[in-house]
């Protein structure tokens, strides 16, 4: 009995030993998956330490001053500029949805945003509890009103020219540089395959107009109006009339009514591009393109009359002018086919 309890003493040891010694290995493992998981690489120790020591705020440069706004804000207002914004990967949760909303380039983002009234609603923004808000010269009067609801960036529209100097600028208020370049990049090379595009089309000084026909006034456009002003002049080269050039761009007005008895001076060009104002009636556009002297312009007798549409055209943010730039293209590429 003695001998068989110590060898069974002796075996319940050993068993004990092997299922601490189990035991044990498990919780080792354990704790090392578990300490694995805890320590940080030094990868993402650099990026903690990095993200860390990003100030929180940033000194915008506006035409008001200095104004400290959000470095990484997330609930943004913008009663102008929502595309530009969006661009820049900036997509504001409120816009003004009749007056400046509507482009078929900009829908997904356009989504995310509710309407805040045209002109903006003070009481609409407040609601939204933004903190950042972005107005222009529409909304300049209510600044102080804005300003006490969010810090508030008033970016007037003279302070650019075309939309890539307006891309630069609300760049660098923002502290965007590089979102701003790259998009300044892809705006060159869209320019430069849409050129070699259309060589075949239109020919190295082919110049052309932007007729907008607004009820019963007919202007000539510039660079800056939307209607495809910047992909027309600027991203294709086709050539500006003197008239508009002097008239219309130069003068900074963008937009100079004419007569149609004056078409044949100010229109004579090789390619017409025309516009319908929202608004204008069947009638109205009818009496433009059934005038005699509409019918002697050397665009219209040459077939290189090319449609606008209004709804799709009008905008000129830097989203919907990269669109209209491919559509635009093909416009000249089949005119010439």
């Amino acid at each position: 009995m003695i001998v068989k309890k110590t060898w069974l003493s002796a075996g319940m040891t050993a068993l004990l030993l092997v299922l601490s010694a189990c035991g044990n290995g498990t919780d080792t493992t354990s704790s090392t998956k578990t300490g694995s998981q805890a320590t940080t690489t030094p990868a993402a120790t650099a990026q903690a330490e990095a993200t860390a020591s990003q100030p929180k705020t940033y000194a915008a440069k506006t035409a008001k001053g200095d104004v400290t706004i959000p470095a990484a804000p997330k609930r943004v207002v913008a009663a102008y500029y929502h595309g530009t914004l969006a661009a820049l990967g900036i997509t504001p949760i409120g816009a003004s949805k009749e007056w400046w909303m509507g482009s078929p380039f900009l829908k997904e983002q356009e989504a995310k945003m509710a309407d805040i009234g045209s002109p903006a609603s003070l009481e609409k923004v407040t609601s939204m509890d933004p903190d950042l808000i972005v107005i222009n010269g529409f909304s300049e009067e209510n600044y102080d009103k804005f300003a006490k609801i969010a810090p508030t960036v008033f970016i007037p529209y003279t302070a650019y020219k075309n939309v890539r100097e307006e891309m630069k600028l609300l760049g660098d208020t923002f502290g965007r540089q590089k979102e701003a370049a790259d998009w300044l990049a892809k705006y060159e090379q869209k320019a430069k395959e849409s050129r070699e595009k259309i060589k075949a089309s239109v020919k190295e000084g082919e110049s052309a107009v932007i007729i907008n026909v607004r009820e019963k006034k007919i202007s000539l456009l510039g660079d800056n109006y939307g209607r495809g002003g910047e992909v027309i002049y600027n991203m294709l080269k086709l050539k500006v009339p003197d008239f508009v050039q002097k008239q219309a761009i130069d003068s900074g007005k963008q937009l100079v009514e004419i007569s149609m008895e004056t078409l044949p001076t100010y229109a004579n060009t090789d390619h017409i591009f025309i516009c319908m104002n929202a608004g204008t009636t069947e009638e109205q556009v009818k009496a433009v393109l059934d005038s005699p002297v509409w019918k002697t312009l050397p665009a219209v007798k040459n077939n290189k009359v090319h449609i606008l549409d209004y709804n799709t055209y009008l905008y000129y943010d830097p989203i919907s002018i990269l669109g209209q730039a491919d559509l635009i293209t093909d416009m000249l590429v089949k005119s010439g086919s």
